[in-house]
């Protein structure tokens, strides 16, 4: 019976200091090398992940942008994008700027992915575009008036800020059909994430296309935040790290260790050694 392990990134994955511990990243490498079904279902881009996953070995494809896009290590190639109807995305932005909020739009433009946004208004934007300025795949583009999203493939729509800032588009854009939204706090900052994609489109629609893709005949999630309960839900187990959110800890199978213990790859490689993955 062939298992495919999904984990996050962010607060499961990657430890607290946001990075892959050298030995979650040798461990996962030979686990993969031995024919483990490994990937991540995550927020970030490619652009992003390549970067943190370089030299370490990833045959499965991976669930990037919380389900929109579905890419190909191997290759470099994008197996699935699923972008934002325009006139969802107008109505979106019209709840954003009827509030005098600008988000950062994500467009895809064949293999790049082009970030537009207007201005940053706090240090945690700020950060957000420096460290990710120069990942290759990825151009982040100042617009000082509102783009429009006539005729471009709109795929993500961002906003990092203070949860008294943005709470009121949470509730608005939650109210439109077909518009999933993702509102929680940063892994390492106060400050809170909105992100918006379409409803048919999340982390769980992505792992079930990447368990299909790979043939697996089940599914072993890990995860953190409160984002990550419909991938829970799909999959046959799932376990919080001890850090995670407490309502995702009650949705989970079980708990393990903490994200800096490297307890994703822990838990896999005693998995495996039990000789339970085929």
């Amino acid at each position: 019976m062939k298992t495919l392990f999904l984990s996050d990134l962010d607060g499961t994955f990657l430890n607290s200091k946001g990075e892959i511990s050298k030995r979650s990243a040798e461990t996962i490498s030979k686990l993969t090398s031995e024919g483990v079904l490994f990937t991540v279902a995550t927020a970030r881009t490619y652009a992003t992940v390549m970067k943190m996953f370089e030299g370490i070995n990833l045959p499965c494809p991976l669930v990037l942008m919380n389900g929109v896009t579905i890419y190909n290590p191997c290759d470099s190639s994008i197996i699935s994008s699923h972008p934002i109807p325009t006139d969802l995305g107008n109505k979106i932005l019209k709840e954003f700027r009827d509030r005098s909020i600008e988000p950062m739009l994500y467009f895809q433009c064949g293999d790049t992915l082009e970030i537009y946004y207007s201005k940053l208004t706090n240090d945690y934007q700020k950060e957000y575009v420096s460290q990710r300025t120069d990942c290759r795949g990825k151009r982040f583009v100042h617009s000082p008036t509102p783009v429009s999203i006539e005729g471009r493939n709109l795929v993500y729509i961002v906003c990092l800020d203070r949860y008294e800032n943005i709470k009121d588009v949470y509730s608005a854009v939650s109210q439109l059909d077909n518009a999933h939204c993702m509102f929680y706090k940063d892994n390492y900052s106060d400050m809170y994430f909105l992100e918006i994609i379409c409803k048919t489109v999340s982390k769980a629609s992505g792992a079930l296309e990447v368990k299909e893709i790979v043939g697996a005949d089940r599914m072993i999630a890990f995860g953190d935040n409160l984002n990550d309960i419909p991938l829970f839900e799909i999959a046959d187990e799932a376990y919080a790290v001890s850090n995670a959110e407490p309502r995702l800890k009650a949705a989970a199978t079980d708990v393990i260790g903490s994200n800096d213990e490297d307890a994703v790859a822990e838990f896999i490689l005693k998995y495996f050694n039990s000789g339970e993955i085929f």
